[in-house]
C-alpha cells in the first residue's frame, strides 16, 4: 500500500485588529472617566461653595481685633475669599487699602475706628450676600 503524501499548506494570514480595538477601548474608557470625573467634582464643589462662604463668614466674624497685625491678614485673607460681586470688591479693595498700613511694619498701633468702621460695613455686605 502506497500513501501518497500530501503537503503542508502555508500559513494563512489573519488580520488582527486586537491592538487598535485594546486602544480604541482604552481611549473611550479614558474620556468617560474624565467626564464621571469632572461631574463629580463639581457636584462636589457647588456643595462646597455655600459651606466655604459661611466657613470664611464665621472666620470672618471670629477675628479678634486686639491683634492688629494678625487681624489685618485675616481680614484679608477671608475677606477675599468672600468678595464675590462688584459691591463687596470695592468694599473689600478700600479695606485693604486700609489694612496694608497694619501689614508690614514690626510695631504697629491699634486699628482705627475708620478701619474698623469699614471692617463692620464689609461683614454686613457678606453677610447680605451669603
Amino acid at each position: 500500500m502506497v500513501y501518497n503524501l500530501k503537503d503542508i499548506k502555508e500559513l494563512a494570514v489573519i488580520e488582527d485588529y486586537s491592538l487598535y480595538l485594546f486602544i480604541a477601548v482604552l481611549i473611550v474608557a479614558l474620556i468617560t472617566g474624565f467626564y464621571i470625573f469632572k461631574f463629580v467634582y463639581k457636584k462636589v464643589l457647588r456643595g462646597c461653595k455655600i459651606d466655604c462662604k459661611k466657613y470664611y463668614l464665621y472666620k470672618l466674624h471670629s477675628i479678634d481685633l486686639s491683634n492688629p497685625k494678625k487681624a489685618a491678614y485675616e481680614i484679608t485673607y477671608y475677606g477675599r475669599k468672600l468678595a464675590l460681586d462688584k459691591r463687596s470688591k470695592e468694599l473689600f479693595y478700600q479695606l485693604k487699602i486700609r489694612l496694608d498700613r497694619y501689614k508690614y511694619k514690626k510695631d504697629i498701633k491699634r486699628l482705627d475706628r475708620d478701619t474698623i468702621n469699614y471692617f463692620n460695613l464689609y461683614k454686613q455686605v457678606c453677610d447680605e450676600s451669603i
